[in-house]
């Protein structure tokens, strides 16, 4: 392989295009199309972070009022998909059960739109789809969108079966624009390997899911939570930390592939999570044992906390069930998905890399009846 490039394994590091959608940095930043996180985390809404997203810029009033009525006008999915979810054994991890409903959906809706139509009415559709393949598993009845709702009050409602109040609606519409985009992780790039080939973007996103469930990427918040929830009290953390760290575990929730110090939204979902205990709750406990973790993880690894680590304690006390917190990740995330689908299309070459070689060669067939 003299004349081809050698990369690092899992391609860390290594440049294969060029983006105007988003950025992570070592240094413990991230931008989307140009505003920090910080900056949309105290201003924006989810849906306007959404739009600025797809479409490289912040929307002016009537774009974004348009904007939001083409997501409520699209948010109900065909009843037929939720007969497909009730198919389903009841024990299937909801992150199944939402690829699947998005494949079925894509073979019901793909070929009667167009592809902008099928990227807004496939994103408008997350949070019932998320929410409902839930309930049905639990043979609970199918709550429907309230277009008399914003975006994340209204998912929220459909999650829990209550209308959330002002600090829990800030709080859950910051950790679901944290999970919007975060420039070519694995699922996205998985998107635009699969929007490479010409599929269509249901295909793509149905991808998307499946490389997200993995939980060295989306299926760490609800690792992350069953640990918090194991260890319990704040002066056992650093025994149990001790322990999962000589039996050679990984701690969920901790590390990154870009952010070696800080990762920003973590940073932030945990004044989140102060917030809505100092608003809401009383106990301080699962507050400080986060603390506790994340100050020795630090001390002993060198390792920052990550956003899945504190997005976890915050769905938990909003009353969502653990399962849920990976698809409520997609949710939010197809709409990068979408964001980086479309801009493969735009200068589109089919990602196609090669590999070495290392088996063995000059090997001849033998009969079956000789082996």
């Amino acid at each position: 392989m003299s004349d081809k490039i050698r990369v690092p394994k899992g391609l860390y590091g290594v440049v294969v295009d060029e983006s105007a959608i988003a950025k992570s940095d070592v240094s413990g930043s991230l931008v989307y199309a140009g505003y920090s996180i910080d900056d949309l985390a105290e201003h924006a809404s989810f849906t306007e972070a959404a739009f600025l997203v797809l479409n490289g810029r912040l929307p002016k009033k009537g774009e974004l009022e348009e904007f939001e009525r083409l997501l409520r006008s699209n948010s109900s999915p065909p009843s037929d998909v939720y007969r497909i979810a009730g198919l389903l054994p009841a024990d299937s991890h909801p992150m199944d059960s939402l690829r699947t409903c998005i494949s079925a959906l894509g073979a019901m809706m793909s070929h009667t739109q167009d592809r902008h139509t099928a990227e807004l009415s496939l994103a408008a559709k997350m949070p019932a789809l998320v929410s409902n393949c839930y309930r049905i598993a639990h043979g609970q009845v199918v709550v429907h969108p309230d277009s008399s709702l914003d975006y994340a009050s209204d998912f929220l409602r459909m999650i829990t079966g209550r209308i959330p109040g002002q600090t829990e609606r800030w709080v859950f519409e910051r950790v679901l624009m944290f999970y919007l985009e975060h420039d070519l992780n694995a699922s996205s790039f998985t998107v635009r390997v699969i929007g490479s080939t010409l599929a269509d973007v249901y295909a793509a996103v149905t991808g998307g899911l499946a490389a997200l469930k993995g939980p060295l990427h989306g299926g760490a918040n609800e690792n992350a939570m069953k640990m918090l929830l194991e260890v319990g009290d704040p002066a056992k953390a650093q025994a149990f930390i001790d322990s999962m760290l000589a039996k050679g575990e990984k701690v969920p929730g901790f590390g990154h592939r870009v952010y070696k110090r800080v990762d920003p939204r973590a940073q932030l979902a945990k004044g989140l999570l102060k917030r809505l205990i100092e608003e809401v709750r009383a106990d301080t406990s699962l507050y400080e044992l986060c603390d506790a973790i994340e100050r020795y993880m630090w001390e002993k690894k060198k390792l920052p906390a990550n956003v899945d680590f504190y997005a976890a304690p915050i769905f938990y006390l909003l009353g969502i069930p653990i399962p849920l917190y990976t698809p409520i990740f997609a949710a939010s995330r197809v709409f990068g998905w979408i964001a980086h689908y479309n801009e493969q299309l735009k200068d589109n070459k089919i990602i196609r890399p090669d590999v070495e070689y290392v088996g063995p060669r000059g090997l001849k067939y033998v009969p079956i009846e000789q082996r």
